[in-house]
């Protein structure tokens, strides 16, 4: 019972950006903005979309990092899970520069290929949209935790009472932050994060770990749910209260900068 919680969660999983955006000392730290895409892909050709995804989308994204349109960008690919086969996802310090780069992002990419553009939409023809905003993780309040290509995230997608969210938000910093800390200290997971829904469905909260492949997830997620059960079984307990329902992914990350 007490493991159903906090025992997956990214990418967005999520999951991979530059690490914490921070903002002068003695001011609030900046919780950067990460719009995310999950699609829905036909399973016979979506390797195809991975093949457009680099060719085109990739060197456009990688350029848009460069000269300062988003902050970091990724594409996850799905290992287990639900219905959604593949995610995109982009960062920007702030709402307006997030909308702002959804613009011009899909310009420039069809500009760059339109029929290939074209293609990947008949491939991935459905799709659901979510903005996430960072609450905390493994480089702090605020953080989005480095990833590198090849690496592999569990994400862990929410339903919560909106009533008592930020309850949630307070045990997450305050109780189990300093386990998945010592997870990564220790070297068994390279970063953790933990976002809020800004924008998107019926999930509120997005749970994400990332290590260098899947068993090691798992094998840091089971170490991380032993020590919860040990020291803090009534905080799981209120913690799977507020978040009562949730979906689980298992993502490889395919690309990222």
């Amino acid at each position: 019972m007490v493991r159903r919680v906090l025992c997956a969660v990214l990418m967005l999983t999520f999951l991979a950006a530059p690490a914490v955006v921070q903002a002068q000392q003695d001011e609030e730290p900046v919780r950067p903005f990460i719009y995310a895409t999950y699609y829905q892909c036909d399973i016979a050709d979506q390797e195809m979309a991975d093949m457009i995804w680099k060719t085109v989308q990739a060197p456009i994204y990688d350029a848009a990092v460069d000269d300062g349109t988003i902050a970091g960008w990724g594409w996850l690919v799905h290992h287990t899970g639900g219905k959604w086969r593949r995610a995109s996802y982009y960062v920007a310090p702030t709402i307006e520069a997030l909308l702002a780069a959804q613009e011009t992002l899909g310009e420039r990419v069809d500009q760059a290929d339109s029929q290939a553009a074209a293609r990947f939409s008949r491939i991935c023809g459905a799709h659901d949209d979510y903005i996430w905003q960072s609450v905390t993780g493994s480089g702090g309040e605020g953080s989005i935790a480095v990833a590198k290509s090849g690496e592999a995230g569990v994400s862990q997608y929410m339903v919560c009472k909106m009533s008592q969210q930020d309850r949630a938000d307070e045990l997450v910093k305050t109780v189990f932050a300093p386990i998945y800390d010592g997870l990564v200290a220790d070297g068994k997971l390279s970063g953790w994060g933990w976002l809020e829904h800004s924008v998107g469905g019926e999930y509120r909260r997005l749970f994400t770990l990332r290590g260098a492949d899947q068993l090691a997830v798992l094998d840091a997620w089971a170490d991380a749910i032993s020590q919860m059960n040990e020291n803090h079984e009534a905080e799981m307990k209120e913690l799977n209260d507020i978040c009562y329902s949730h979906q689980d992914y298992m993502w490889d990350i395919a690309h990222r900068k």
